[in-house]
């Protein structure tokens, strides 16, 4: 019975690495960070931090024409920034404009950079900014997690849209 239980266990686990990714690509890439906006336009946070190593650096940076105010967060304190900002956003909505993607030739970590329009609308103002991501992705498992986020956001282009 032993024997067999251990056949068993070795087969799945076998099973298992063959279907664990080996290598990133820019549409394995570009499906996990589309997860990510839809569980930040959701406010999901749970379905977010699934896709972040729990040992992510992330670095918030608020720049306007004369100041620039920059955040090194971890995970757990990014998360509580984001429940607090999206405590009274009624919808928010992520448009990409633009994405680059540059993977280490092994395709083991990969760096992303987007700029995107996101629309919060706060007791029902729209508003509208441009933020400029750049993501560090890290293949672990056959898994692709984010280990470095970064997101500069340039308050002298916010429009108000209603």
């Amino acid at each position: 019975m032993k024997t067999v239980v251990t056949a068993i266990l070795t087969l799945m686990l076998f099973g298992a690495e063959c279907f664990a990714m080996k290598a990133m690509d820019e549409k394995s890439i570009a499906k996990v960070l589309q997860s990510v906006e839809i569980a930040k336009e959701h406010k999901n946070i749970n379905a977010m931090k699934k896709y972040f190593l729990s040992r992510a650096s992330i670095s918030l940076t608020d720049q306007d024409i004369d100041d620039s105010n920059t955040q090194r967060l971890n995970l757990n304190e990014y998360t509580r920034h984001l429940s607090k900002k999206w405590k009274n956003t009624q919808s928010n909505l992520i448009e990409v404009q633009e994405r680059s993607f540059s993977i280490d030739p092994n395709g083991k970590s990969a760096l992303v950079k987007t700029t995107l329009v996101q629309t919060i609308e706060t007791n029902k103002v729209k508003t509208a900014t441009t933020i400029y991501e750049t993501t560090g992705l890290k293949l672990v498992n056959g898994q692709i997690y984010i280990n470095y986020y970064s997101s500069r956001t340039m308050l002298n282009t916010a429009l108000r849209v209603n």
